[in-house]
C-alpha cells in the first residue's frame, strides 16, 4: 500500500490564505471549473505569487489536499492501532473521520465533488491513490476480526467497501448542511458502527438457508410441481 509523502505545513501567512482559497472554490466549484485567476482574486495575490509556492494548478491542488489530509490520515491509523477490540477500532475510525469533517466541511465537498466527478488526468488518480490509504486502514481492522473470529465473513475488502460506503454517505449528505458539526457527531458515528456490527432488524438475525435444502414450494406451483415429479418417475 502506498505511504503519505512528507509534505511541508504552509511557511507563512500569504502561503496559507492562497491554500484556503483554492480550498474554498474548488469545494464550491470543482477541480476544473476553479480558475488560477478566481483563486489568486480570491487570496489577494499575484499570479507570480501562485507560481513561487506551487508549479501548477495541479500542484496548488494536491498540495492543499495534502496539507489537509496528512496528519488526520496519520493519526486515522495511529487510533485504529491503539484502540482495544475490533468494534472499538471501527469505532474510532468513524468517529474521527466525522470530527475531521466537521472541523472543516470544505474537505469532504472537495472530496466527494472530484471522487464523483469526470476523471480528471493526473487528479483522480491522485485521489484515488489517496482514498486507497484509508480503506488500506479500514481493510486491516477487517482482517483483523476475521482472523480473531470477531466477525463472519472472509472477504475483508468487501468488508471495508461497506463500512465506507455507510461512513462515506453520512459524510458526504451531512457536510453540504448548514451546521455539519451538529450532524456528523460521535453519537451518530456510534450508531452507525452498531448498525454495520448487528444490523437494524429487532431480534435475533435468523440463519441463512442450508445450501442443500431446497426451497419450500406453496399452492398451487407446489401442486404443479408434485405432479411433474410424479409423472417423471412413472415406468414409460
Amino acid at each position: 500500500m502506498a505511504t503519505l509523502p512528507v509534505v511541508r505545513p504552509p511557511t507563512n501567512d500569504t502561503e496559507e490564505r492562497l491554500l484556503d482559497a483554492a480550498l474554498t472554490l474548488f469545494a464550491e466549484k470543482g477541480y476544473e471549473a476553479a480558475s488560477v485567476r478566481e483563486i489568486i482574486e480570491a487570496a489577494g495575490v499575484t499570479r507570480p505569487v501562485l507560481y513561487y509556492y506551487c508549479a501548477s494548478k495541479e500542484d496548488l491542488f494536491k498540495r492543499l489536499v495534502h496539507w489537509k489530509h496528512d496528519k488526520a490520515y496519520r493519526e486515522l491509523g495511529r487510533i485504529a492501532k491503539e484502540a482495544a477490540g475490533w468494534a472499538d477500532r471501527l469505532r474510532a475510525i468513524m468517529r474521527g473521520s466525522f470530527a475531521f469533517c466537521a472541523a472543516d466541511p470544505r474537505v469532504p465537498r472537495l472530496m466527494f465533488q472530484t471522487a464523483y466527478g469526470p476523471s480528471i488526468p493526473g487528479i483522480s488518480e491522485f485521489m484515488a491513490e489517496l482514498g486507497g490509504l484509508r480503506f488500506g486502514i479500514v481493510r486491516r481492522v477487517m482482517q483483523d476480526g476475521i482472523a480473531a473470529g470477531e466477525v463472519r465473513g472472509r472477504a475483508a475488502s468487501s468488508l471495508a467497501l461497506i463500512f465506507c460506503c455507510l461512513m462515506d454517505q453520512h459524510l458526504n449528505v451531512y457536510s453540504r448542511m448548514p451546521n455539519p458539526r451538529a450532524c456528523l457527531t460521535a453519537e451518530l458515528a456510534d450508531d452507525l458502527v452498531n448498525v454495520f456490527l448487528h444490523g437494524v432488524a429487532a431480534g435475533t438475525p435468523p440463519s441463512p438457508p442450508s445450501r442443500n435444502r431446497r426451497p419450500q414450494l406453496q399452492g398451487p406451483l407446489q401442486a404443479v410441481v408434485g405432479q411433474s415429479r410424479a409423472a417423471s418417475r412413472r415406468p414409460k
